[in-house]
């Protein structure tokens, strides 16, 4: 009856096979690396905080509902942002290079929860890009409230200009790599096993032993040293015969 693969032949199975499995490991990473360099844009990103305020500046004390009206305004102000309106305008600033597609799914807005603060951020294939986008999105955005709501919106000031981050943010080298690394270990791995379970010789009196047969005897191989050494004996017996004869 066979028995299943235990976690110690496994470790066996690995020790076997070391100088295969860490050939495809640094394959798997060098492979990932040169995929990343050649195929995978380089991502920037851009940020800018924003608050929103009381439009009454003449209220001295602030109400618990006016601060929760402006908190809840941000989701609001979230799907102007989004909207056609506003990245139409911010697409012809930049000169049409864009789609409006494109700078929406480069464009996010978030919130912290309970907070008049807003981050608007874009990530672009250059940091200038993406400074440039969240620039022109929030002076965009600011115009649209005015022309839609008039001076009853809610004051927004910019707490903190678009950054320029010369950084990239996208792809990942070092997740990458070991990503690539663990599919050419596990890759490596596979083919071991696959292999060993596919080699049904007996290689050791184990093998006899758990398909139920009985080890008689061993026939060793004789190295090459040995064969030369016994071929020198016997010649010397050849020639010591022909001189008696």
């Amino acid at each position: 009856m066979e028995q299943e693969p235990s976690f110690l032949d496994l470790l066996i199975l690995v020790r076997k096979y070391t100088m295969r499995i860490v050939g495809g490991t640094v394959i798997g990473v060098i492979l990932s690396v040169i995929f990343m360099m050649l195929f995978v844009d380089r991502q920037y990103k851009s940020e800018a905080q924003l608050l929103v305020n009381q439009s009454n500046a003449s209220e001295t004390a602030i109400q618990y509902n006016d601060i929760q009206t402006n908190v809840n305004l941000v989701n609001t102000y979230k799907d102007i942002i989004s909207g056609n309106a506003v990245l139409e305008q911010v697409n012809a600033n930049l000169g049409n290079v864009f789609t409006v597609s494109q700078l929406r799914g480069a464009i996010s807005v978030e919130q912290s929860a309970n907070s008049q603060a807003f981050y608007i951020s874009a990530i672009m294939e250059s940091p200038t890009d993406a400074q440039n986008v969240v620039n022109n999105v929030i002076t965009v955005f600011e115009k649209t409230l005015l022309d839609v709501y008039g001076d009853d919106v809610s004051s927004i000031y910019v707490m903190s200009q678009a950054s320029y981050n010369p950084r990239q943010v996208s792809p990942n080298v070092f997740q990458n790599a070991l990503i690539g690394g663990m599919i050419g270990f596990m890759l490596m791995v596979g083919i071991a096993l696959v292999q060993e379970l596919l080699d049904t010789r007996i290689k050791s009196v184990e093998d006899l032993t758990s398909m139920g047969l009985i080890h008689l005897t061993d026939l060793n191989e004789l190295t090459d040293t040995q064969i030369r050494n016994n071929r020198l004996r016997i010649e010397a017996d050849n020639i010591s015969t022909r001189k008696r004869v």
